[in-house]
C-alpha cells in the first residue's frame, strides 16, 4: 500500500508536469505582423516562400545528432533545477518563455490549478514559477526520443512505462544553444 505522503511525493512531480505541458499546449499563437516590404518594393508575401518544413525528410544521422545534444542539454538543466540554481535556468530560457511565465495572467491561471491551489500556493514570479512547479517536477527528467517541428524548434520526449509518449519540454534552436520555448 502506498501511504499518502509517498503517493504526493510520486503525484505532485507528474502532475506539475502535466500542468507546465497543459499551460504552454493552451497558449495562443501570436499574431503575424503584416510581410514588411521587400527593397524592391515588393511585399514578402509576394516574394516565393521556401518549402514547408517535411519532418519525415529529417535523416537518422541529423535525428541522432539532436537527440545526442538534447540530452545532454536536459542533463545538464537536471542539475541545474536539482541545485535551484534559477539564475543558471534563465539562461536555458526563450525570451517567450521567460515573457510568458513572468505574465501575471498566466501565473494566476497556474495558481488556480486544484494540484497548486490546493497546496496554497500563489504564483506571483518567475522565480515562483520556477520553484513551484518546475523544481518538483523536473529534477529527472530523460529524453527518450523526439519530435522535430521545424528545422529550429523541437519537442523532448519521454515515454512512460506504459508507452506512452510524454512532451517534457518544447525546445528552440537559437545559434548554436538549445532554449527551452512555448513553441511559437
Amino acid at each position: 500500500m502506498i501511504r499518502p505522503a509517498r503517493l504526493h511525493a510520486v503525484v505532485l512531480p507528474l502532475a506539475c508536469a502535466a500542468l507546465v505541458l497543459a499551460s504552454c499546449a493552451s497558449s495562443k499563437p501570436a499574431p503575424n505582423p503584416a510581410p514588411a516590404p521587400s527593397p524592391t518594393g515588393q511585399s514578402a508575401a509576394q516574394t516565393p516562400a521556401a518549402p514547408p518544413f517535411n519532418a519525415a525528410a529529417v535523416t537518422e544521422q541529423t535525428k541522432n545528432a539532436t537527440i545526442a545534444d538534447i540530452r545532454t542539454f536536459v542533463e545538464s538543466l537536471n542539475q541545474i533545477i536539482r541545485r535551484q540554481d534559477f539564475d543558471a535556468w534563465l539562461t536555458h530560457l526563450s525570451d517567450a518563455y521567460k515573457a510568458y511565465y513572468s505574465d501575471p495572467a498566466t501565473l494566476s491561471q497556474i495558481s488556480q490549478y486544484p494540484i497548486i491551489k490546493n497546496r496554497g500556493i500563489v504564483l506571483s514570479s518567475l522565480k515562483d514559477f520556477f520553484l513551484q512547479v518546475v523544481y518538483p517536477a523536473h529534477q529527472n527528467d530523460k529524453v527518450d526520443d523526439i519530435d522535430f517541428i521545424s528545422e529550429t524548434l523541437v519537442k523532448a520526449i519521454t515515454i512512460s512505462p506504459k508507452g506512452d509518449r510524454n512532451i517534457l519540454y518544447i525546445l528552440e534552436k537559437q545559434g548554436d544553444a538549445w532554449k527551452i520555448g512555448i513553441g511559437r
